[in-house]
């Protein structure tokens, strides 16, 4: 400091300190120490720059709150300690301040925003209990942050881009779902692929692929395209039988006819599987297999659920996953491989917030909302809420087709998987050192996939 008040030349200071040694010291003293003094201000200069930079919130933030979507919020991370929250992924000038210390990020979390660890019902064998998988943090990009390891990340983040803020995205119930932002938005979810929101309640996107769009060569080609589902109709034509509804059938409630095909029997379906993984952002064993459908004229499905409620249904195990966790179907991915000439839309008597349409199940009136097979690729919708419970809006009905034939497949993934999840998604705790799938955990149990790699 003073050598910086005096502004004097280093050369001429020895003469303040009579000797050889102020000679020799004294330039050197002054000279680290204005040194140091600049490294001090750029440091400074970090700090203030990332405490006013501004994650990109525009794609993630709603105007307004949605049922269903409580449990999905937007964190902005200034820094590895300082944290804007924004609870229910709704947009707020006085987000959710939060400090968190070097091992803490988890609690803190949990205890701020009120996470519940468990589901559970009243049902005639009275109350039941499930334990929920640990919430979730995910970047932007859909890169899940393995459990445990969340600290270390934004450690080694701020390290390479002390500047630069850090998105991340937080699902109580541990699985990945779209944000809803307003009926009418739309985004394109991956290359080519287009998600409009129908409803917010529940939530329920059109899904539209770009025609044109071709897929790409190399490691990473897995990109979802038409091309991927252009031998489905083949491949089950022959396989077909009369649909089922908890392994009966009922004509009167579901006409249609149906099979089942493994991803694994036909290459475009393994490129199918990895690719519908990536648009849902939930991993390929989360999967189940693919139903294919087909509906000829006056065929129908009777308004239903993907999911199965614990109070119709109270069995404790069977919606219990090999780890101990709740397991039950999480999102549906209907596609329209061949839309019929007239009717066959898909119907959502509740959207928006309806009633139950008890005594007209295929009405498929004004009610709610239609997705029509001749405008759309696929819809997309969840049958869980962000914070993993059911969400009892979410039932439809396969309208009857009028004049044609109608295909169709249903994509389903769950929250968790049915047994033990792969080794690279398990909680840090219990992965150190662990091979799975040729993926190696770095030190500490950080997933190598993650390192340096933009979320």
């Amino acid at each position: 400091k003073l050598c910086s008040i005096l502004g004097l030349p280093l050369l001429l200071l020895p003469t303040f300190v009579p000797g050889p040694m102020g000679r020799a010291l004294l330039p050197r003293l002054c000279t680290a120490l204005l040194l140091a003094g600049e490294v001090s201000r750029y440091a400074s200069a970090l700090e203030v720059a990332a405490a006013n930079a501004q994650c990109n919130l525009e794609p993630w933030l709603a105007e307004s709150a949605a049922p269903g979507e409580e449990g999905f919020h937007v964190i902005c991370a200034l820094n590895r300690t300082a944290l804007q929250v924004y609870r229910g992924g709704v947009k707020t000038p006085e987000p959710m301040l939060l400090r968190v210390g070097k091992s803490d990020l988890r609690n803190v979390l949990a205890a701020s925003l009120d996470i519940k660890f468990g589901i559970e019902y009243n049902t005639t064998k009275g109350l039941l209990k499930w334990k929920k998988q640990p919430w979730t943090l995910f970047g932007q990009m859909g890169r899940e942050l393995q459990v445990g390891s969340e600290t270390k990340f934004m450690a080694a983040h701020f390290k390479r881009l002390p500047a630069s803020p850090l998105l991340l995205l937080l699902f109580e119930g541990g699985a990945w779902r779209w944000p809803t932002i307003r009926v009418g938005h739309r985004r394109e979810a991956m290359a080519g692929v287009f998600l409009t929101t129908v409803s917010r309640q529940p939530a329920l996107f059109e899904v539209v692929i770009d025609p044109t769009a071709t897929p790409t060569k190399g490691k990473k080609a897995s990109k979802l395209n038409a091309a991927l589902l252009s031998n489905v109709v083949e491949l089950a034509r022959p396989k077909l039988q009369a649909s089922m509804t908890e392994g009966k059938v009922d004509k009167k409630m579901r006409s249609s006819e149906q099979t089942f095909l493994d991803y694994g029997m036909d290459p475009k379906l393994k490129e199918l599987a990895l690719a519908t993984s990536r648009l849902l952002r939930g991993p390929e064993e989360n999967l189940e297999a693919l139903q294919v459908l087909r509906y000829t004229k006056n065929q129908h499905y009777d308004a239903h659920r993907d999911y199965w409620d614990p109070r119709e249904f109270p069995d404790v195990p069977r919606f219990k996953n090999q780890e101990g966790y709740w397991h039950m179907r999480h999102a549906t991915l209907l596609w329209y491989l061949s839309p019929p000439d007239e009717g066959g839309e898909t119907w959502f008597p509740r959207a928006h917030g309806g009633p139950i349409p008890t005594g007209d199940w295929m009405a498929c009136d004004d009610r709610g909302a239609k997705v029509s097979p001749r405008n759309a690729t696929a819809v997309l919708f969840y049958s869980l809420r962000a914070d993993g419970d059911i969400d009892e809006y979410s039932w439809h009905c396969g309208c009857p087709v009028k004049k044609g034939v109608k295909w169709a497949a249903n994509s389903w993934i769950s929250n968790t998987p049915k047994g033990v999840r792969a080794a690279i998604r398990r909680p840090e705790k219990h992965t150190k050192g662990v091979r799975k799938s040729g993926q190696r955990l770095a030190d500490g149990g950080q997933p190598e996939h993650l390192e340096n790699k933009e979320l």
